[in-house]
């Protein structure tokens, strides 16, 4: 290697000087311009208060959850709260399932302006998806020449009277308290059906009992799809004897009723023997059974013959699209069964757009020629031994 002269020496010192100055130099206008320019502020973390083991999970949310009104009135502990029912759709969030699962449960009161669609969502949550097909009774033919012929039926044509009879069935009551509350404003005898672990139930139904409305239980059963069930759903893994308790567990928080329907339960109806333990039960209670039929395979008619127990079926879900139209082209579906077999049963639920069709099409019974009536006096008709028999001791 040759040998650098002083000059040489000197000449790289210099840009070795003229190097670290410039580099000195940009790190202090990167650092200058970095302080300089706007920085995006930091999201906060949203705050969740810790869990106070004294607060039940419902006081936890509605406090970590501003503008809902939730109005913390006859808070049962929380090793007393069960789950809700929800439908394994995919379509939601588990924040969101688990927001609109207590929002559900306990009966806040939302508003839309709050929450947004939170009311929409929870208008689709209780139910497996149902049947759109409609229920045909065969029609008897009323021939007036027939009355002198002294011909002895095998068995006596039912009778509806002069007025074919329609049974409006309001499912899943209980839970939405607005919602509920809703139904409760229609003064017309509707039957409506309320789930077991809605909060504040012994109000609701005094409320829907002085709108006129009948009462029945709406059993949680099991079904065919994937849900998130409540613990007191019955299902087919349960023995035979653990049906019977839970089931009259259930029966036990409705004193009074005089008959149940299946919430649910495509999966449960299609087992006979966990049926016909229910329709003891009822046997014992005399109480009727009414078929949702939300399975073709259901078996709960047979089972409910073996035991003796009065027995009907729905016909007609109104709901199944919570849109005004179709709801109220599902009531012109039930008006033409009534008049043509006599009488027909329906099954709606609370959500918003079934609210608007029944206040739109109630008032209209009369001039359309037909008469409603509550769930029991339809199962007398069809089932004249009803009420003739005392319940079991």
């Amino acid at each position: 290697m040759p040998k650098l002269t002083p000059t040489q020496i000197k000449y790289l010192l210099l840009k070795g000087v003229h190097l670290l100055a410039v580099i000195l130099i940009m790190a202090v206008l990167a650092v200058y311009f970095h302080k300089s320019s706007p920085q995006p502020e930091k999201t906060a973390e949203p705050t969740v208060a810790a869990v106070d083991p004294a607060m039940s999970a419902y006081e936890q949310f509605c406090r970590n959850n501003e503008g809902m009104d939730c109005g913390f009135t006859s808070i049962e502990p929380a090793e007393n709260k069960p789950q809700v029912i929800l439908m394994d759709t995919g379509e939601l969030d588990d924040d969101l399932r688990q927001k609109i699962s207590h929002i559900a449960l306990n009966g806040c009161n939302t508003q839309p302006e709050v929450n947004g669609s939170m009311q929409t969502l929870l208008d689709r949550l209780y139910e497996e998806e149902l049947p759109d097909d409609i229920i045909d009774e065969p029609v008897v033919i009323k021939n007036q020449k027939m009355k002198n012929m002294h011909i002895l039926p095998a068995h006596k044509p039912l009778y509806w009277g002069k007025t074919p009879k329609v049974v409006l069935i309001i499912d899943d009551m209980g839970i939405s308290r607005k919602r509920t509350a809703d139904i409760t404003t229609l003064h017309y005898p509707l039957t409506a059906a309320f789930l077991t672990y809605g909060k504040n139930l012994r109000q609701q139904v005094e409320s829907a009992q002085k709108a006129g409305h009948e009462i029945m239980l709406h059993t949680p059963m099991e079904a065919l799809g994937r849900v998130e069930a409540a613990p007191d759903v019955l299902t087919t893994q349960m023995t035979p004897e653990e049906i019977k308790r839970n089931f009259e567990a259930m029966l036990d928080k409705f004193p009074g009723i005089r008959g149940i329907n299946n919430h649910m339960g495509s999966k449960l109806t299609e087992d006979f023997d966990r049926m016909s333990v229910i329709m003891q039960v009822l046997k014992a209670r005399n109480m009727f059974f009414l078929d949702s039929k939300t399975s073709a395979k259901s078996r709960a008619e047979e089972a409910a013959a073996a035991a003796g127990i009065a027995y009907a079926h729905r016909h007609v879900f109104l709901d199944n699209n919570n849109d005004k139209a179709y709801i109220l082209g599902q009531l012109d579906k039930v008006e033409r069964l009534a008049k043509k077999n006599g009488y027909a049963i329906a099954i709606g639920h609370p959500k918003s757009q079934t609210y608007a069709a029944l206040k739109e099409w109630l008032p209209q019974m009369q001039t359309k020629g037909l008469e409603l009536i509550h769930l029991s006096e339809a199962i007398k008709v069809l089932n004249p031994w009803f009420d003739q028999i005392p319940a079991e001791k």
